[in-house]
């Protein structure tokens, strides 16, 4: 049995028999990338704060289910996702971390199965729910790792008579001169290159000049004589759409077809929840992402994918670039999201990083985005996750906001005003 898009989400995620205990794993798959052949730029800021975007399962919990949390969220923060989310009380907060003794002592109803329900299966998170006695909608993590590897996802949907865009596997650096030059000679005036794991923009480099391209293979020159390496053209882009499927041992379903807005680099840093994409071309995508599903169940996977996609400047569909073989943000708000399109025409997410000398508090943090975005009647926002951590005396934030509105102008007027939002310096404060 197969459907389009289902009314319930959640039903799918969660059965209802069962008391769930949500993890939220997001830098776990920075570990499977053990070879590093160019420079990867690590941020221990961005990676405490990309921790507390645990923040999220408090959008997708029900009551009665306990999240697991890293970090402690702010109480006025919390207040204000229970007002917004309008579903009865919030699940259970639990801190510890992950296979601290904290989480076993977590109570629940005997009457129903405890599910543990990570953002990413790992080997580690498989033999901590197996420790604790909890169950796993699915259990493999070898496949799991397979599932989230670039160049293994490559070879399945070039297997499997999916379009695909022009790129090469690459295992020494006179291989990837010939294949880049190859590249441009097609036309092209950029080319990624890929590592395995990694996804918002992690585990790829663009190179957007044959400049860049030539300190990219002095670099891993340096470093190894062969690896493999995945060079593929980088295609102009006009659409990034992302698939959420989830697949059962019976059924697929399609869960929603959302629209990515991605920086030239390839860095994620929102979602359209309700694209307009012609009749024509979502049901050609429905038919390949739905094939894909069925393709995954039929070798057992059972679990939710996200499946990033691009529709290039020519309107060429290239159905697979990425598979994310996890629950991703989009999962964590679309039962909520779901809720907020029975109002509202238009729903966005975005993200903005910004830094100050003092510690703002979430209500403090919130009237000021009041007066900078204006929210009236027919137009309005959500935080969904405040991260702030303190780091070399200042105070950094890492703020996603959920946008809801009915009128087009009004509505990307709003998110303009947002990605231009800075937080007052000490001299602005003084002089109020």
């Amino acid at each position: 049995m197969t459907s389009y898009i289902t009314e319930s989400p959640i039903q799918l995620l969660k059965p209802a028999s069962s008391i769930a205990f949500w993890y939220a794993n997001m830098n776990d798959d920075q570990a499977w990338n053990t070879r590093k052949y160019f420079p990867v730029l690590n941020d221990p800021v961005q990676a405490q704060l990309v921790v507390q975007q645990e923040q999220q399962l408090l959008w997708v919990a029900e009551s009665g289910d306990t999240v697991l949390f890293h970090h402690q969220p702010e109480d006025e923060f919390v207040a204000y996702v229970e007002v917004e989310r309008g579903q009865g009380t919030l699940p259970y907060i639990q801190v510890s971390l992950i296979g601290d003794s904290g989480f076993n002592a977590v109570q629940h109803k005997q009457d129903k199965e405890a599910l543990l329900l990570p953002f990413l299966l790992t080997e580690q998170v498989r033999q901590w729910s197996q420790d604790n006695g909890w169950k796993l909608r699915y259990d493999d993590a070898d496949y799991v790792r397979k599932l989230n590897d670039k160049y293994q996802v490559r070879r399945f949907v070039e297997k499997n008579g999916f379009a695909v865009t022009k790129g090469y596997f690459c295992h020494t650096p006179e291989q990837l001169e010939e294949t880049y030059q190859m590249i441009r000679e097609q036309g092209f005036t950029q080319a990624v290159l890929k590592s395995p794991h990694g996804s918002s923009g992690k585990g790829l480099s663009v190179l957007d000049s044959e400049l860049a391209f030539k300190k990219m293979i002095a670099f891993i020159r340096r470093r190894a004589a062969t690896f493999e390496l995945l060079l593929e053209a980088w295609h102009p882009i006009k659409r990034s759409l992302n698939a959420q499927i989830s697949i059962q041992p019976q059924e697929v379903h399609l869960l929603a077809i959302t629209e990515q807005r991605i920086q030239e680099r390839g860095v994620y840093v929102g979602t359209d929840y309700a694209p307009q994409i012609p009749a024509a071309l979502r049901e050609t995508y429905e038919k390949e992402m739905l094939r894909l599903g069925h393709l995954l169940q039929q070798q057992g996977y059972i679990g939710v994918i996200g499946v990033d996609s691009i529709v290039d400047e020519l309107g060429d569909l290239y159905p697979v670039i990425e598979i994310n073989g996890r629950f991703t943000q989009v999962t964590y708000l679309l039962p909520y999201v779901e809720t907020q399109l029975r109002t509202y025409a238009y729903a966005e997410s975005r993200y903005i990083r910004v830094d100050a000398e003092r510690k703002y508090t979430f209500s403090e943090l919130k009237a000021l985005l009041d007066e900078a975005l204006e929210p009236d009647t027919r137009h309005r926002y959500v935080i969904y996750t405040y991260a702030v951590h303190l780091h070399a005396e200042r105070w950094h934030y890492r703020v996603f906001l959920l946008f809801l509105g009915q009128d087009a102008v009004s509505f990307q007027q709003m998110i303009e005003r947002f990605e231009r939002f800075t937080l007052p310096s000490m001299e602005e404060v003084d002089g109020k």
